[in-house]
């Protein structure tokens, strides 16, 4: 099948890594399989030869927003693939709507985000929720069992084409020895360091992670990811006098993320909201002890399938972050019960189980006549391979 994948922004980043794996996954197993942005953003899509840009910088204003959606609806028809599969909330509602105007056959949108009430994420919602009501998509993708249950209360008419596709993580091939690896990025040898990847943005709650150095004299921090907080993370830093200890790396390629990994002591997580989390998911596989924010739907991808916790949870603040850091880092017989819990989640989400189960979805023939397929109103199901 001829696929077109449509993400909003270019940038490294969770539902961009999902994408990367999903089209790799299909392409290997005969599909073709391509990927446009609505915008790029930084430029680690650039050297990619599966992607396209329909903007080549954020829209600037309502205007600007349009255009993306126009060159959206002008790039399907000219594709015109058999499958249209879409991310984030803009990339489902501007998919979505350039594949009906196309005549897409077969249209599968992803829920990245937990429903909203209030501001302009409420209003997405909302036009997601009559979207899925009136079976705009065929097919709407929910990652873990805690974002299935937050859809709970929607209409039947929208549960109805819920499935549930676990995400899969990487593996990483070979990971290179600590001390290359901090040599690499220019960190400390030596030292005790706890690191930690995403956006610098404020769900990511990355202000936490800067406050417990200042409770952690002698340990150094390094943050993989780029956002419009670093500034302020900088100066924070300045004020708590931990600027010496605090190391930003700036982007990185998934390849780099790997080699990243592997120069940390412990892995940090304080995000505030997730609806799976594979940032961390993808440090504990490398086999990461975890220091990780106490929400629900961590604690559940982050718990082995034999009931194992492959983290320690803490409260998401400073105090919370700098005391978990303090116990792995002075419990050297935790922190290796916990990095062997992480290497087994590999088993739990694998990249392949993943691409089989997208593959899963397009082998129904509905998808071929291009109306809706034969779909239980029994509630969310879970695709397994």
């Amino acid at each position: 099948m001829k696929i077109l994948q449509v993400q909003t922004q270019a940038e490294a980043a969770g539902a961009q890594r999902i994408s990367d794996m999903v089209g790799e996954g299909l392409r290997a197993r005969g599909h073709d399989v391509r990927t446009v942005f609505l915008y790029r953003k930084t430029d680690v899509y650039d050297r990619d030869p599966h992607a396209d840009f329909i903007l080549m910088h954020p829209p600037r204003g309502v205007l600007e927003q349009m255009l993306a959606v126009l060159g959206l609806i002008d790039h399907v028809r000219k594709i015109r693939p058999d499958a249209v599969v879409s991310f984030q909330h803009y990339g489902n509602i501007a998919g979505t709507l350039a594949a009906r105007l196309c005549g897409v056959g077969a249209i599968v949108a992803n829920q990245s985000g937990a429903p909203q009430v209030h501001g302009l994420r409420g209003l997405l919602t909302q036009v997601d929720k009559l979207m899925g009501m009136a079976g705009m998509y065929h097919v709407n993708i929910v990652n873990s069992a805690w974002t299935e249950a937050q859809f709970a209360a929607f209409p039947a008419a929208y549960r109805k084409r819920l499935r549930r596709i676990d995400h899969g993580v990487p593996a990483p091939a070979r990971l290179p020895a600590r001390k290359r690896a901090r040599a690499a990025f220019g960190l400390p040898i030596g030292v005790p360091l706890a690191i930690s990847t995403g956006r610098l943005a404020p769900s990511k709650n990355h202000t936490a992670l800067v406050g417990a150095l200042a409770m952690l004299p002698d340990v150094h921090l390094a943050i993989a990811g780029t956002g419009p907080e670093k500034e302020m993370l900088l100066a924070l830093a300045a004020r708590l006098n931990v600027q010496n200890r605090l190391h930003l790396v700036g982007e990185l390629s998934p390849d780099g993320i790997h080699d990243f990994l592997a120069a940390g002591d412990v892995y940090a997580f304080s995000s505030t909201t997730e609806t799976f989390g594979l940032a961390v998911v993808e440090a504990a596989i490398a086999g990461l002890p975890i220091v990780s924010s106490d929400l629900d739907v961590l604690r559940e991808v982050l718990t082995t399938a034999d009931g194992r916790p492959a983290a320690l949870f803490v409260p998401p603040d400073a105090d919370g972050i700098a005391a978990g850091l303090a116990q792995v880092f002075a419990n050297p017989a935790l922190a290796a019960t916990l990095a062997r819990a992480g290497r087994q989640l590999r088993e739990q989400y694998s990249p392949a189980a993943m691409c089989a189960a997208y593959e899963a979805l397009f082998s129904n023939n509905g998808f071929r006549t291009g109306t809706i397929p034969s779909i239980t109103s029994s509630g969310p199901e879970r695709l397994s391979v």
